[in-house]
């Protein structure tokens, strides 16, 4: 082996150690030519492999004239990457020795020799470089849309959606408001019967009844009471206390929907008394005055002014005094002297209480049926012709059948008239307890309000006790 293939094979053994680790290696060759001068290689290990191998195949490529002076693109490409390599590790130093001659020759180098720097990027700075630019493009990304927007960036906006609710139709409002009439009930309990319910003082139907329950009065429930005669239910409505039978009593769903249709959009006065007009004016005149008590059917609501029901006429009061709402009735309370009536049997007793069987049937004009249907001087007519009184069936020609007693002198029984503008045009029976019963109207029928619901004219009576 010649010196020059001993150089070469040792400086390819010292490569191969470098070249797995990476490193940058110093290496001495000649240059091209035999009298060029001595020179030092730095660069990458595999950099100066290729030096050395590559003079070999410079020297053949030139002695071999057959080979193409044009490469093909594969051949060009590695060439040109050989080149780059080449030229970023061949870095010559002059006045060097040998270094593989002598490890002195290596302390040659001027401290102050200007390498300079190679080409080839590190891994762990574009690494670092990479990791920056990822960040930045998330930072980015994350930012808020409006610096996004400053910014030129694309950013995909949600757009608000906006679900329309259908809206409710005037049936169904109108059934919401009705639920105003049993909302405040916990247990609910509403009488399913034509006319009335009577409440009694125990859970029999022997005992003496305390009060009556008209078919659109509501109660709470309060217990449920088994007996040898049926189911009884302990019931409040307003003031009135007591049992009624189960068998004409609805309760739960069935009661809620029942209470609501036959709840009535009544007026509720708030002052003890108040002027009935005949037209929506202060400057109408007044011809009669509602009573605080008492709840009265609303026909309409105009500006300032709300238009009641009285019998077959309307009237006018100021809405100012006036709550209008859906309601229903409470139980009619009966006094104690009513109580111990109940067990002497009177006549005047007999008289009302048949005369409250009929209450829920309808108002007819002209009509002498208690069952199907009498207007207000024909249910008086009939009813006392039951107790062998007979009345003519017209309340301007009844008014002057019996004697006029005065209001304190009032007892069950006897007869109370209205008017309109000095004309009598209504008439109802007493029933004690403050409250008459009477063929109201069309819309009411056989009913029970309190006496003084209207400005009463007249009182008179047909008995002689």
């Amino acid at each position: 082996m010649t010196r020059q293939n001993k150089k070469k094979a040792g400086i390819i053994i010292s490569l191969c150690a470098v070249l797995a680790a990476g490193q940058t290696v110093l290496a001495a060759g000649s240059g091209s030519g035999s009298n060029a001068p001595s020179v030092l290689y730095v660069g990458g290990a595999a950099a100066v492999m290729d030096h050395y191998f590559g003079q070999d195949t410079e020297e053949k490529t030139s002695a071999s004239a057959g080979t193409s002076a044009a490469a093909s693109s594969e051949t060009k490409a590695q060439q040109e990457k050989t080149a780059f390599v080449r030229t970023s590790a061949q870095v010559p130093v002059a006045g060097v020795a040998d270094l593989y001659e002598t490890s002195a020759a290596a302390e040659t180098i001027p401290e102050t020799s200007s390498v300079p720097e190679t080409s080839v990027v590190e891994t762990s700075s574009f690494a670092a470089e990479t990791t920056s630019a990822a960040e930045e493009q998330t930072e980015a990304l994350t930012e808020s849309p409006a610096e996004s927007q400053k910014e030129g960036n694309a950013v995909a906006s949600v757009p608000e959606v906006t679900v329309a609710l259908p809206e409710k139709t005037a049936e169904e409002l109108d059934w919401e408001a009705r639920g105003a009439a049993t909302a405040g009930y916990e247990n609910f309990g509403i009488p399913n019967v034509d006319n009335y319910l009577n409440v009694r003082r125990s859970a029999s139907s022997d005992a003496v009844i305390v009060g009556k329950m008209l078919r659109d009065s509501g109660c709470e429930i309060l217990s449920k009471v088994e007996k040898d005669d049926g189911i009884w239910y302990e019931i409040q409505s307003g003031d009135v206390y007591g049992y009624v039978s189960a068998d004409y009593m609805l309760t739960g769903q069935e009661a809620e929907d029942y209470g609501r249709e036959v709840a009535h959009r009544r007026a509720v006065i708030s002052t003890d008394t108040l002027n009935v007009r005949t037209e929506p004016s202060e400057d109408a005149t007044i011809w009669t005055q509602a009573n605080g008590n008492e709840r009265y059917d609303v026909l309409q609501q105009l500006d300032g002014w709300i238009e009641i029901e009285l019998d077959t006429d309307t009237g006018y009061v100021k809405s100012d005094y006036v709550e209008v709402r859906y309601a229903l009735s409470h139980a009619i309370p009966y006094t104690q002297e009513e109580i111990e009536a109940q067990e002497k049997q009177s006549l005047r007793s007999q008289i009302v209480d048949y005369a409250l069987q009929f209450v829920g049937n309808p108002y007819v004009w002209g009509g002498e049926s208690l069952t199907n249907g009498v207007d207000c001087s024909g249910f008086t007519m009939k009813v006392y012709e039951k107790f062998g009184v007979y009345l003519s069936h017209y309340t301007g020609t009844q008014i002057n059948e019996g004697r006029s007693i005065s209001e304190s002198e009032l007892k069950k029984g006897d007869l109370i008239f209205y008017a309109k503008d000095g004309t009598v045009n209504h008439v109802a029976m007493y029933i004690g307890n403050g409250c008459v019963v009477h063929a109201k109207s069309t819309k009411a029928g056989i009913t029970i309000t309190d006496y003084n619901y209207r400005t009463p004219v007249r009182f008179v009576r047909y008995l002689d006790d």
